[in-house]
């Protein structure tokens, strides 16, 4: 797998990650009890996901196909996220864009096969590399847009903007897989 796919999908998460409080504050006035509510919800939701449903989706689907899924249910939730136009709504968007956590154990999966048992170590590092530049470039390109979108001087107000730009990172990580794939036969 690709490693542009990882940087986009990351920094993508980064911007729902950094902006996801100040969006639920500006948009429908959620104060910390109902931010934490939402954060549980997701912390439940990827439990049950990642910690039971993935074994039984993956082996289904095949890891390609997992992958895609995953990204496509990123990009997605993504945009609804953006769209919902009630704060109740995005506990459902929530639960289903908990089933993007299908993603990350495909893609593990797939590199792991990939590689040589004497390199795992190696690319488990490159994608810890991946994941903590992620985390430095994410957040401000996502705070920025949030920022630059609620104020006065934007051209309209679009407090979803790190949302989009997410969505279209998630797309983005989706073309650089499937060019992959189409590189590495299955």
């Amino acid at each position: 797998l690709h490693e542009k796919a990882f940087f986009l999908i990351g920094v993508a998460q980064r911007c729902l990650e950094s902006t996801w409080v100040l969006y639920t504050e500006h948009r429908y006035h959620w104060d910390v009890r109902a931010t934490g509510i939402s954060l549980g919800v997701v912390g439940v939701t990827a439990a049950i996901v990642q910690g039971g449903l993935v074994r039984r989706i993956i082996p289904r689907l095949g890891e390609r196909r997992s992958l895609t899924t995953g990204i496509l249910i990123t990009s997605v939730a993504f945009i609804a996220y953006a769209l919902s136009p009630w704060g109740w709504l995005l506990y459902v968007i929530l639960v289903f864009g908990s089933f993007a956590g299908i993603a990350g154990p495909a893609a593990q999966g797939l590199l792991s096969k990939a590689v040589p048992a004497n390199e795992q170590g190696m690319l488990q590092g490159g994608i810890a590399s991946i994941n903590s530049i992620t985390a430095i470039v994410g957040p401000p390109l996502a705070t920025n847009l949030f920022g630059y979108f609620i104020s006065p001087g934007a051209p309209f107000e679009l407090p979803g903007a790190a949302f989009f730009a997410g969505s279209l990172l998630a797309l983005g990580a989706l073309v650089a897989a499937r060019m992959t794939f189409k590189r590495i036969p299955a």
